[in-house]
């Protein structure tokens, strides 16, 4: 999330106010009455959420700009007049169904003085998230515009796995079969967004109900991965970086390209151009837009950025994301480009041997 918010600092207008967005109640305003009215924290009973850690990076962020400071010092109202605010990014970890970025939104805009800079066109709204489900996407494209929702990841989900028919079926019975009735949530999570991402700190209530529920009716041994979306530490140890090898392995498979599987890796210079391979193939598959390339390679939005931008400069795709006829030259002799096998091991010698400038002359 640190790397979006430093690649946005060329793109937004400054200087930029960095909110943490958090939980507000219905119909509560971010700002209280007054020129410089300081903003209510929390609600009356709840704890710090996730957007203390977001606060906690923002903070880092902001500091590490060094004396070239894009950012304002702190998204008060007077901060903000004083330093003459151009560009509001509202930054969330993660966003299932959109709902809370824009009650957020909604909250935050309402005091008089930020209506008045947006209705004379002197702010702008951004969003910043390290992930969001494609639903949660597409909302908060129709709020703050295409352009103004800026991505890390695109979060996976049920529906956007490409599993047979049969397994999606059987997931969605399980999920259904073993939600509580006790709790008012759909089965496959708020807004029944079936959801397939948590973290190390919390998980959302977007992941299907079965796997954070705390009890099920008729059962006394109920025992969820994620206690009350809490995550317990014989989990937590399962969060790090992710094993490179395996993601790209799980990519090719969701791509339904299996002989890409047997593509010998190690012979692409680098890991962008393993990248920009892995997109080539996604690509194949005629996508909409970047975000569902991402969705089908698992990379990040900007590692896709990064191997789309050096695939248009081969000429392998066109501006249009589609593969031009050296681009599927290219997959093709990928292809080829197989692991290597026994034919090509070494065969040991006990013999001994010398190099023939150091044997004697007859």
């Amino acid at each position: 999330m640190s790397k979006l918010i430093e690649s946005l600092v060329d793109e937004l207008p400054n200087p930029i106010a960095l909110v943490p967005v958090r939980e507000l109640a219905p119909g509560q305003r971010y700002f209280q009455h007054g020129r410089d009215a300081p903003a209510r924290l929390l609600l009356s009973q709840s704890f710090p959420g996730s957007e203390a850690i977001v606060a906690a990076m923002l903070n880092g962020v902001r500091r590490a700009a060094g004396a070239n400071q894009p950012f304002v010092g702190a998204p008060s109202l007077k901060n903000m007049r004083g330093a003459r605010c151009r560009t509001v990014l509202l930054v969330d970890d993660y966003s299932g169904s959109g709902d809370r970025i824009k009650s957020f939104y909604r909250g935050f805009k309402a005091h008089p003085t930020l209506r008045s800079w947006l209705s004379y066109h002197r702010i702008e709204y951004h969003v910043a998230c390290y992930a969001a489900t494609p639903h949660a996407l597409r909302a908060l494209q129709r709020t703050f515009g295409q352009d103004r929702v800026h991505l890390y990841k695109v979060c996976p989900t049920i529906a956007t796995r490409t599993w047979d028919e049969d397994r999606v079926k059987g997931v969605k019975n399980l999920c259904e079969k073993y939600a509580s009735s006790a709790i008012q949530c759909a089965p496959l999570g708020y807004g029944n967004s079936g959801a397939l991402l948590a973290f190390s700190h919390s998980a959302p209530n977007n992941l299907p109900v079965i796997l954070w529920q705390m009890f099920r009716a008729g059962s006394t041994k109920w025992s969820p991965f994620f206690l009350d979306k809490g995550i317990p530490d014989d989990v937590r140890m399962l969060f790090g970086m992710p094993d490179v090898d395996r993601q790209r392995l799980s990519a090719v498979r969701q791509l339904r390209q299996p002989r890409l599987s047997l593509i010998d890796w190690s012979q692409l210079p680098s890991r962008d151009t393993q990248n920009a391979m892995l997109v080539l193939a996604a690509i194949a598959r005629r996508p909409r837009d970047r975000h569902f390339v991402a969705q089908l390679t698992g990379l990040s939005l900007p590692e896709v950025r990064r191997a789309t931008d050096l695939c248009t400069t081969l000429r392998l795709i066109d501006r249009s994301l589609h593969l031009t006829d050296r681009g599927r030259a290219e997959i093709q002799h990928a292809k080829k480009v197989m692991l290597p096998g026994d034919d090509f091991l070494l065969n040991g010698s006990d013999v001994p041997y010398y190099p023939r400038q150091l044997r004697a002359g007859r």
